[in-house]
Parts: structure tokens; sequence; C-alpha cells
């Protein structure tokens, strides 16, 4: 099949399946954007290549993920997904204070987080520690006064990443084992202050999540709160494993290697389940962003109203003439230089690929009524 891009971006063309083993192409275009100092986005004089395995903060399965893989088939709704740093209104270092993103287009999304700088949930107790020195840990538990969140430290800068908001692991005893079972907050894993009331040790503070959602502050020790922030979420965490599919005997003896049938293209969804966008994205929605990647309280971003429109002919049908899905917006303000920052959107399409002779595709500007062919003439 010959392909012709007539846009100034990468793209990828591959082949899936669906839950039912049908195969399908698919067209993926992926653009980076300068940010203009009037918000406006630049197409970018270079190109960054596409991401085709997930990647992360540091080490694999011990820090976030940054940039999640370009490499999935479709996504039924957008992902809104920041690599961001907080940072403290004015530089000034304080102990906390909130950031957000607001994405204004045929829907509303806003989200919002309150940062602090290190804080701990302190043991609180009744007697002194040399009583306690010689009691029993059941006795310590029975005069044990609970949790009390201290107060943070001041700071300039918060990264949004999974390691600073709720989350964890948790020792778990095992009868007859030597060492513990380690039980992770499979929303999170890599988080802290899950704090449970029998098996947590009671003699030494407990870091505290330092990221929490604006309307919902951790306030309670033994709460299990939702994880909050802005970046993607890795395939192996909740709620995104679970719309994967079930991968038991019966899909492994008659499935295999296909997806299986309850497998959802929502799994491809990688931004945080507060930022999946209520639909697809047109292109030129305002983005606003609040106490992140620059000194003022608010940035703007101006998405450019472009469209990616293909063109498949076929050998034995009509041509396909279809515009690309807009389904990923990724903002890259972590860097502490503006001139860095970076915007990426991503487009795709699914095709069917029997007897297509050649596939062509171009930058348009936006068309209300793009679905109609005729806005299309001429590509």
């Amino acid at each position: 099949m010959e392909m012709l891009n007539l846009s100034p971006f990468p793209n990828l063309r591959f082949f899936n399946t669906d839950n039912q083993g049908r195969e399908f192409g698919v067209l993926l275009v992926k653009g980076t954007y300068d940010i203009a100092a009037d918000g406006r986005l630049v197409v970018a004089d270079e190109q960054e290549p596409l991401v085709l395995t997930d990647t992360y903060h540091g080490a694999l399965n011990t820090s976030s993920l940054r940039v999640p893989s370009d490499l999935v088939p479709r996504k039924p709704r957008a992902d809104i997904i920041l690599n961001a740093m907080a940072r403290a209104p004015g530089g000034i270092a304080r102990p906390s204070w909130t950031c957000g993103v607001r994405v204004e287009g045929e829907h509303v999304l806003e989200r919002h987080l309150r940062v602090t700088g290190p804080r701990l949930w302190e043991p609180v107790w009744g007697v002194s520690e040399r009583a306690r020195a010689s009691m029993t840990e059941a006795e310590r538990r029975r005069v044990f006064g609970g949790w009390r969140l201290g107060e943070p430290e001041p700071v300039s800068e918060v990264p949004i990443r999974y390691e600073l908001a709720y989350g964890g692991l948790l020792a778990r005893p095992q009868e007859g084992a030597d060492e513990p079972f380690l039980e992770a907050d499979e929303r999170n894993p890599l988080g802290c202050g899950w704090i449970d009331p029998a098996l947590t040790p009671i003699e030494a503070p407990v870091p505290a999540p330092r990221i929490e959602a604006a309307d919902d502050p951790v306030r309670e020790p033994h709460r299990r709160y939702a994880p909050a922030g802005f970046g993607p979420i890795p395939p192996a965490w909740l709620p995104r494993r679970s719309l994967g599919g079930t991968y038991d005997a019966h899909w492994k003896a008659n499935v295999w290697p296909n997806w299986p049938a309850d497998y959802d293209f929502a799994y491809h969804n990688s931004a945080h389940p507060d930022l999946v966008y209520p639909d697809l994205l047109i292109g030129d929605e305002t983005v606003r962003l609040f106490g992140l990647g620059g000194e003022a309280g608010e940035r703007v971003i101006r998405l450019p109203a472009h469209m990616i429109v293909l063109h498949v002919a076929y050998a034995d049908r009509e041509p396909l003439i279809a515009t690309l899905d807009l389904d990923t917006l990724f903002i890259d303000v972590a860097d502490p230089d503006p001139d860095w920052h970076r915007v990426f959107l991503s487009w795709r399409t699914t095709f069917d690929p029997g007897r297509a002779e050649s596939l062509s595709f171009g930058l348009v500007p936006y068309v209300p009524d793009a679905d109609d062919p005729a806005s299309t003439e001429g590509l």
C-alpha cells in the first residue's frame, strides 16, 4: 500500500484487532507544537519522534509513568495528560497552594489540586517513650492516641508525580512466613500515606501525601483517598487494568492471542480518570493552566484548529475520506525554562485495510462539517 504524508508530522500505519478478532488498520499522526507568548500553538521546527513504549520518569515499576506509548489502536474519548511542575505564586516558598487545568471546548473539563511541602502523619501518645519501652505491641496499640497531620514545610516547587499522591504499600504479616506480604494500593502502588489501623507501625511518623484533590483534601489518617494527579496511569494500575479484559484459563485455551471478549478500547485511555475528556477533542479548544509551568498565575494555551484528513483508495470500492480523531492532548510544562515547554497532539483513525491501494493524509484547517466529503475536496 502506498502512503503519502502531506502533513509536517511523524506518523505510523499499523494493524490491530478488536475483541471479536476482526483486523483493522490504524493511522496515527502526532504533532509537536511550541507555545507562543500569546498562547498560540505553532508547529515546531523539530518534530519529536513517536513514543512506541511507555516511558517512565525513572526505573520501570518504581517511578511514575511520564509518557504513555503512542502505539494504541483507538481511544473512545480524549486523554488530557500533563507532565508538570507546580510552582508557587511569585516563586516564593510556601506550605501549600493550588494548581489546576481547565479545558474549554464543546465540554468544559476542570480539575484542581492542592500541593504541599513535605509533611508527616505524626503518632500521638498519652504516655512517654520510656513507659512504652517495656510494653508489648498490643499494649502500645491500646495506649496509642492516633495520628496527627503535621504542618507542611514551605517549598517553591512540587513535581506532579504519583509518588507524592495517596497510595503505597502495606506490610501484611503471613502466617508461617518470616517476611510480610507487601500489599499494594493497586490504584497507585508508588504513593504514600496509606495507614492501616492494625498494621501500620505506630512508633515512627508516616509521610503524608503532598498532592491531593483541592475539593477532597487529606484529613483522615485511615481513609482510602483517590490518588490525585495530572499524569498518565500505567496499564497495570486500577481502574485502567480492569478495562483490558479477563485473562483466565478459558482465554488462554480458547482466545489467545486475541483480546478477551470483555476488552474495552477505553483501556487505552491512559489519562488520570478525572482528565479523560467527555468526548474527542475538536482542535480549537482553549486550555488554561493555573500554578503550573510559569510565573504567571494563569497560562492560556490555544489549540491550533487543525484537522488531519485521510483518503484511502481501494481497488474494489469507493474511496474512504475521513477525519482523524484528536484523542490525545499532552502538555509538557515541567522544565523551568518555558522555551522547552511543548504541546503534543495525537490524531488517530481506523480503516478497513482490505484491498487498499493507497493512503494519503494531510493537515487542514478545522471545518465544522468535515464529515461531509465535499468539505475535504481536493485533498
